[in-house]
């Protein structure tokens, strides 16, 4: 086993936790009064790293980083894919693998790696390709909205499905939205690079009907109650006690846990998540018989097989609109030859 220099014992002795966040900050530039667009990783990564390392830090937290090895990697994805242990839920392959290969960089970067995680002597997870998310159906999305509507104790998730499914974003892409980014006027909303999925993901939505644009100045009207000022004021301002928000920061990621779980019961609709309004939206869309590219420029990117499938479902749309439209009360043409026998 290769010795290790001063600066790599002295990180080999940190726990994990001292480790990742005397890592983390050699990697963002932060200021007491000034703000700036200078960053080593983007925003959405930091975001991403510290959910990846609140799990880690579960079963890593108390070890330091020169004792772990492969053995404990295998042993947390072990647990971790069948919830043996302290987690709120089970984790799926690729959400285990980002965890362990996010821990496996710092070691390397810091230069703690013992001599089997170098030699990459642990197993990796087999990549999954993910499943299309679930969608609702028109008719669980009107029961969803009716419900949501129904009671003021529900008017936020109203006002967050409409504006989730008329705009396609991500769960990420709305908690990450500034006030600014909203022109009420000019009826858009801006999805910036900090809270994009990848710069592919960088767009701007237009808001199209009465709806949408109403739930938005509903949300706007709320985060200036809870203390938003400013348009560099999230819009899902952070709640950090009972009736005490910051607005400089965003809402977390179990900011609607609560009152969702409530509405998802109210709706009987036990499996929709917030994420599932992205996929809702789209779906209504390709069922409108919407081009593939008019999609697009809605949700930004996404992979061959999320294309695939709903250009599928845009095809349909538009086969039965067709057959709708020319099937009945059109003049066949003299001569027609059936095409089932012209071909043959």
């Amino acid at each position: 086993m290769r010795r290790m220099g001063p600066a790599e014992q002295l990180f080999g002795e940190m726990t994990f936790h001292d480790a990742f966040e005397s890592w983390i900050g050699k990697m963002v530039l932060h200021h007491e009064t000034m703000i700036s667009d200078a960053h080593y990783i983007s925003e959405r990564t930091e975001w991403d790293y510290r959910q990846y390392y609140r799990a880690l830090e579960k079963f890593f937290g108390a070890l330091r980083l020169g004792e772990i090895h492969t053995g404990h990697l295998h042993v947390y994805q072990q647990k971790r894919a069948f919830k043996d242990g302290p987690w709120d839920r089970q984790a799926g392959a690729n959400r285990i693998r980002k965890e362990v290969d996010m821990l496996t960089r710092m070691m390397r970067e810091i230069g703690t790696y013992t001599d089997d995680i170098k030699k990459k002597q642990h197993r990796r997870l087999r990549l999954v390709e993910s499943d299309i998310p679930r969608a609702m159906t028109p008719e669980e999305q009107t029961r969803w909205l009716t419900k949501a509507a129904s009671s003021d104790r529900f008017s936020l998730i109203h006002q967050y499905s409409i504006a989730g499914l008329q705009t396609t974003m991500s769960t990420n892409e709305m908690r990450g939205l500034l006030i600014g980014d909203i022109s009420l006027y000019q009826r858009t909303v801006q999805v910036r690079m900090a809270n994009a999925k990848n710069r592919y993901r960088i767009r701007t939505i237009p808001l199209e009907t009465q709806e949408v644009l109403w739930a938005f100045e509903a949300l706007i009207w709320r985060a200036k109650k809870l203390g938003a000022g400013g348009p560099h004021h999230f819009l899902f301002p952070f709640r950090e006690a009972l009736n005490k928000f910051d607005p400089t920061r965003q809402m977390s990621d179990s900011g609607l846990k609560k009152r969702w779980q409530e509405m998802r019961v109210e709706a009987d609709l036990l499996w929709l998540r917030p994420y599932d309004l992205r996929h809702s939206g789209i779906t209504r869309m390709a069922e409108a018989g919407t081009p593939i590219a008019v999609i697009m420029s809605f949700a930004g990117h996404m992979t061959l097989r999320m294309q695939q499938h709903y250009t599928a479902i845009s095809m349909s749309s538009m086969r039965k609109h067709a057959a709708s439209t020319w099937s009945s009360g059109v003049p066949a043409p003299m001569g027609l030859v059936p095409a089932r026998v012209a071909f043959r």
